[in-house]
């Protein structure tokens, strides 16, 4: 397991949001993070126990000065025996050793669980999933550390991943209810406008119908004038010719 994803691992096993980033450098692509308030710290362990403290859980570091001793004893057995042996003769030595240390007691420094603990579990993580269910039956002291290491990381892992996924259900469900916010709003505005149109075609109906009727009068008026100017213009034809009538009498 990288650095880096080791201490990402770490951050959501003390509860921390994310937020740091990590770069590497070197061949042994140590660990490096940029803090905000100072210099950039460098070295899994370092990052490591500022992480803690960067968490309030200084308990993590030792609760006495010979149990804070112990702790920084096994960061540096951590970095130089476990992350420095590679082989397999390497690290079947290393196991036993544990094995054989961890005899008559729970934790690495004996029953309170510390960063050393979260560390070395995560160090030799990759190493005990290569080895057969035999042999680790017979390394059985530190299959038990492993299993009770477990037990105080991997709940508090899931319960920071379940704070998460709450968070991202929150915003979720706040853009959905956004999103219905605006399209509720498009509805009205649309509603509004189809209103608009419907008024102002009924308007224009109304005002057609209207012109129309008074076209129709004003037709009627026209077409009882012209009846009238056709009657006068009979009478004054038939005048007329009563009078060339009298004229063709003589």
């Amino acid at each position: 397991m990288a650095a880096a994803a080791e201490l990402m691992l770490l951050e959501k096993s003390l509860g921390l949001s994310k937020g740091n980033k990590y770069s590497a450098q070197g061949e042994r692509q140590i660990p490096v993070l940029q803090t905000n308030n100072g210099p950039s710290l460098t070295g899994l362990t370092t990052i490591a126990a500022h992480l803690v403290k960067q968490a309030n859980k200084e308990y993590l570091l030792g609760s006495t000065a010979e149990e804070k001793a112990v702790v920084q004893q096994w960061l540096e057995y951590r970095v130089t025996r476990v992350d420095g042996h590679s082989s397999k003769d390497d690290i079947h030595t290393v196991l036993k050793d544990l094995n054989s240390y961890l005899e008559d007691k729970v934790y690495l420094t004996g029953y309170n669980f510390t960063l050393a603990d979260i560390l070395l579990y995560y160090g030799l993580h990759r190493f005990i999933e290569k080895r057969g269910l035999r042999e680790m039956r017979v390394l059985e002291n530190l299959k038990n550390m492993i299993h009770e290491t477990n037990e105080h990381t991997l709940p508090t892992c899931r319960a920071t991943m379940q704070d998460s996924l709450n968070q991202v259900l929150q915003r979720l469900q706040a853009a959905t209810d956004s999103v219905r916010r605006l399209q509720q709003r498009e509805q009205e505005r649309k509603k509004i406008h189809n209103d608009l149109l419907i008024a102002s075609e009924k308007q224009h109906v109304t005002q057609w119908e209207d012109f129309m009727k008074e076209q129709h009068s004003k037709q009627a008026e026209v077409d009882e004038e012209h009846r009238k100017a056709m009657e006068k213009l009979r009478e004054q034809y038939a005048e007329m010719e009563k009078g060339l009538a009298k004229f063709s009498a003589f």
